[in-house]
């Protein structure tokens, strides 16, 4: 009887099921992400959804919410076990929102990362925030960023038809996305709304919709700046809830709380905003249907009301940038017109279908749907000089572009490799791995990708090493703990010297030589992680002297072996050394 072999495609798929199931196992209970988030109270700007981007020496804007009277006000930035403080050089009350504005100076640090913020003042006030603010050593000319809408957390499924409170097929896409997100390493992601199915179901029937996407939100490595979608905020009749449901709820969690006036003459009802990044202005709008009629004579029927057009123009007439970008999630009412704005591009959803062309200036696009599609794309910035990129997605089974490692990064190897599968026709030059390793003052040796900086922690060193990604290919990435290279791999005591490989890592072959103070039987033999032997290099006697061998990456069948990490392992006189090799 014939037994036949999976095809690789078939390894390929049961091996990503099998590290899909350890990571889902690994996943806390989903009863901890549907859980209450942490809503604002009195850090208002920056915020997770609307962070800030600083290099040191620029001065980092706080808006607090606290009363007039407030004094002793502090600040610091968090990153897992560092806090870095911050330096409150001024302060401003704003009585017309009850916020006060803190100016604090951007330090030097010894790790670039997207850091918390943390406020407090006199009276008890203590209030942090997650990945408000990202440090740069440089603001860059050269970068990209990501374009993703429509994501409809945690499904598609409205109330009260059968699964719309145990669903969560968009929560699994969201987080084939952000995998691709974390490794692909845009400077920053636009998201135009929709981020939630159904908002007014927060604090109703065991849902907290909201609370579950605010930690999606923060497993995202890189900034981003959110708008609401008509999901969001718009409500629905069919919904149990009073008027507004939606709306309130998105101000407790991404909003701010002086929008939130009944008074049509107040100037403040809508979330919109703006940040600059080198030459270019970003403007995030509020765009809606208000489907639940709440507030009409503020909200109406129209995608913008005239505060925000003054808002718009006044935003854009004092701008010192040379290009501008506008996002949001629709023009319901066909209200703005790109020219008269001078906008260069503008980013918008809902449809959940692409439109636009990526090769006609000013660009008007949209983007396919993270929900079901698990769709993104990612725009290419040179200076003020835009170059979108086809819309492309996480692959169904998360295979679009992906990585794993060998051994896995978990901190306990001193030389790791992660291979890289680009299975997208589009390049990605900034792309990024951390390495996790064995805490220790070690210097590192990179193969394949540039190291940036090392955040050194009593628990771990996090090695964050920069990699070209190339379109249709597969690259493999090495790091060596260098303290380890010319001592750490000999055993006990022994009468020989086995001088190291080179190179190491390698890609075809492998060099080795060994030094012997006598004539002895030698065995030479290569190992897999498992421990099992797969090649015997050398079995025989050896004469007092110099000894060079070749390994060619293939096991005693000639069967070129998969990336990784292999230990070659040289056995003389009764005596042993084990080296590691590792083949990219």
């Amino acid at each position: 009887m014939k037994i036949r072999m999976p095809s690789v495609q078939s390894r390929r798929i049961l091996f990503l099921l099998a590290v899909f199931c350890l990571v889902y196992a690994s996943l806390p209970a989903l009863s901890a992400w549907n859980a209450p988030g942490d809503t604002l109270t009195v850090i208002m700007r920056p915020i997770l959804n609307i962070p800030a981007i600083h290099i040191p020496g620029e001065t980092l804007l706080i808006t607090a919410l606290a009363a007039q009277n407030t004094t002793g006000f502090a600040a610091a930035l968090l990153h897992g076990s560092k806090r870095i403080p911050l330096q409150v050089i001024a302060q401003t009350f704003n009585p017309l929102f009850g916020t006060w504005v803190l100016q604090c100076p951007i330090p030097e640090v010894a790790v670039y990362e997207l850091y918390d913020l943390e406020v407090t003042a006199n009276g008890g006030i203590h209030d942090i925030t997650q990945h408000a603010v990202k440090l740069l050593p440089t603001r860059k000319t050269n970068y990209y960023f990501m374009h993703i809408t429509d994501l409809h957390l945690p499904n598609r499924l409205n109330y009260p038809n059968s699964g719309y409170d145990t669903d969560s097929t968009e929560v699994v896409n969201f987080r084939a996305v952000i995998d691709d997100i974390n490794l692909i390493n845009p400077e920053f992601v636009l998201i135009t709304g929709d981020l939630i199915n159904e908002g007014e179901l927060e604090d109703l029937a065991g849902q907290y919709w909201y609370g579950w996407t605010q930690r999606l939100l923060a497993l995202i490595e890189v900034p981003v700046y959110v708008v609401s979608g008509n999901h969001d905020i718009g409500g629905w009749n069919s919904t149990p809830g009073p008027q507004g449901s939606a709306r309130r709820h998105w101000w407790r969690y991404f909003g701010w709380p002086w929008l939130n006036n009944s008074n049509s003459n107040w100037d403040y009802h809508t979330q919109d905003y703006s940040f600059d990044y080198g030459d270019v202005q970003y403007i995030g709008l509020e765009t809606y249907i208000n489907y639940d009629r709440w507030r009409n004579n503020i909200y109406g029927n129209n995608s913008l009301i005239n505060p925000q057009r003054l808002w718009l123009e006044n935003e854009i007439a004092t701008s010192e940038a040379s290009a501008r970008v506008l996002f949001y999630h629709y023009d319901f009412g066909e209200e703005i017109y790109q020219d008269e704005l001078n906008a260069d591009m503008v980013l918008w959803g809902h449809t959940h279908q692409n439109s636009g062309y990526i090769n006609q200036y000013p660009y008007n696009l949209s983007t396919k749907s993270l929900c079901r599609y698990r769709a993104y794309r990612t725009i290419k910035v040179n200076g003020t000089n835009f170059s979108p990129q086809y819309t492309v997605d996480a692959g169904s089974s998360g295979t679009s572009i992906y990585n794993y490692f060998l051994p896995s990064n978990e901190g306990i190897a001193d030389s790791v490799s992660c291979t890289i599968i680009n299975n997208q026709s589009i390049s990605y030059d900034e792309g990024l791995i951390k390495f996790i390793m064995p805490p220790g003052n070690n210097d590192y040796q990179v193969y394949g990708g540039l190291l940036q900086q090392v955040d050194r922690g009593e628990q771990h060193n996090v090695c964050y090493v920069k990699v070209h990604i190339l379109p249709n290919l597969t690259r493999t990435i090495s790091i060596v703990a260098s303290a380890e290279i010319g001592n750490a791999d000999e055993v006990g005591s022994v009468p020989f010297e086995l001088i190291r490989s080179w190179p190491n890592p390698f890609s075809e072959s492998a060099n080795i030589h060994l030094k012997f103070p006598s004539s002895a039987p030698l065995r030479v033999s290569i190992y897999n992680l498992r421990g099992a032997k797969i090649r015997d290099l050398y079995d025989d006697i050896t004469k007092a002297g110099d000894l060079s061998l070749v390994w060619d990456g293939k096991d005693q069948k000639a069967t070129a072996q998969a990336a990784g990490i292999y230990f070659l392992k040289a056995e003389f006189a009764g005596q042993s050394q084990v080296h590691k090799l590792i083949k990219y």
